[in-house]
């Protein structure tokens, strides 16, 4: 455990009416009274102002909260700043603190040490920095209930049935000659079957919110001008892409961010699938080509005015066995007849859109959220898990599988309760109960500094 203090800025360093500088560690108090004016009417959770100098000269008027150990974020004694954020007057305090052997935090190091004082488990400190890096308001949603624990609450309950049917197994063995059972081995089945069930239950929810929080890539396909950039434009509420009534516009991909019905959606524009008149347009539609095969949803736009023509057909054809939306675009000057037409033709529903003039978008939103639902099962339910988590729940039911095996097979219950040992363990590097420094390090310098 470092016994040494340090310091960080909290905010972001740009111009802002206000900064936040972080001190934590054994010599805080001390450090902040060398030069705060108010420094000894600080009492332990009451903000109070004062003036912050160095040799008589004003450096910033502040407030200053004091967190007495244990009672603060990191477990230790700890000070928060709230000066001006001027950047001058932020590295002006710091070198203050500096002068006083207060040292510049690494990445996530305050949330490091809250982690190694107790006041957190691992799931709930990596739920702080998701909180942080979250594009969606589903991810914040999901990373803040890890943070209040909801992912270490379903740990602790697999642990403790594993803790339970190992007592059972050992307690056997010390009665082993007085051939008395304390656990049958139909139940002992039965339990580490349930126990397998309810590991797979939870890393199938963790990989949902994997994938849901790396977005859903959304694929916009048609041929040319039928109005794939006009709608791109349409959902980011920008001007994106460059709209033209000459064809083959656009000839790369075009990739944008956008949050849908709650969730992250990364909408890929490609170039209109049609006969290449040069290199890069054909360049352009392998590309168009590919993104198709690979996306998720595929956004297919077809023109109203013209009805379905052989490329329509072809790309119909190549998004049979895709999640497909048909948006019929250009509603605003086609013929209603021939709209309804043309969606009869479709392999599915049709929704009417004017990119142009904006109508039609809250049906595209609406239907995409119901395709996100039924693509991601209880995604309200998921979690939000790296490749660290995912991996050792793998583990976790490779050891349950062979455990199972073990005791269908009537095996002695010294090597049964090795096993189950070796899944409590495996779950509690979850929670970093048993985690090494090296493991904790590339955790923690993810983290920004000051958190």
């Amino acid at each position: 455990m470092q016994e040494d203090t340090i310091c960080a800025p909290a905010t972001a360093p740009v111009q802002s009416p206000i900064a936040i500088i972080r001190i934590s560690g054994p010599e805080s108090l001390r450090a902040v009274s060398a030069f705060f004016t108010n420094a000894s009417r600080l009492t332990p959770r009451k903000a109070l102002f004062g003036s912050i100098k160095k040799n008589n000269q004003l450096i910033d008027d502040v407030i200053i909260i004091y967190y007495q150990d244990p009672a603060s974020f990191t477990g230790e004694e700890m000070i928060e700043i709230f000066c001006h954020g001027n950047q001058i007057i932020v590295h002006r305090i710091l070198d203050l603190l500096h002068t006083e052997g207060v040292r510049l935090a690494e990445p996530g190091e305050f949330t490091r040490r809250a982690f190694l004082k107790g006041k957190m488990d691992l799931t709930e400190a990596e739920a702080i920095h998701q909180i942080i890096t979250a594009r969606s308001s589903w991810e914040v949603e999901t990373a803040l209930k890890q943070m209040h624990g909801s992912l270490r609450e379903v740990v602790d309950s697999l642990r403790e049935q594993i803790i339970e049917l190992k007592a059972d197994i050992e307690s056997g063995i010390d009665f082993i000659e007085e051939n008395i059972e304390f656990i049958s081995k139909e139940e002992a089945v039965q339990k580490t079957e349930a126990l397998c069930s309810e590991i797979k239950s939870l890393l199938e929810r963790c990989r949902n919110g994997e994938r849901a929080s790396k977005g859903v890539d959304i694929t916009i396909a048609g041929r040319p001008n039928v109005g794939k950039s006009s709608l791109l434009n349409l959902m980011l509420n920008q001007d994106r892409a460059i709209v033209s009534s000459v064809p083959g516009t656009t000839r790369d991909l075009i990739r944008e961010t956008v949050e849908i019905e709650g969730l992250q959606v990364n909408l890929i524009d490609t170039a209109g699938i049609d006969t290449p008149h040069d290199e890069i347009e054909r360049i352009g539609i392998e590309l168009s080509h590919r993104n198709i095969e690979t996306a998720s949803i595929v956004l297919v736009v077809l023109d109203g005015t013209t009805g379905l023509i052989d490329q329509d057909k072809d790309i119909l054809k190549e998004v049979k066995d895709k999640k497909a939306l048909f948006l019929i675009n250009k509603q605003d000057i086609a013929d209603q007849e021939k709209i309804h037409e043309l969606a009869h033709e479709l392999p599915g529903p049709a929704i009417e859109i004017s990119a142009l003039k904006g109508t039609g978008l809250e049906e595209v939103k609406e239907a995409l959220g119901k395709i996100f639902h039924n693509e991601f099962v209880d995604i309200k339910d998921s979690f939000i898990a790296d490749k660290r988590i995912i991996y050792l729940l793998e583990k976790a039911i490779n050891i349950a599988e062979n455990c199972l095996e073990l005791i269908r097979a009537g095996e002695p219950p010294e090597i049964i309760a090795f096993d189950l040992q070796d899944i409590q363990e495996t779950l509690g590097d979850i929670t970093g109960e048993i985690t090494p420094d090296d493991v904790l390090g590339s955790i923690f310098t993810r983290f920004c500094i000051g958190k």
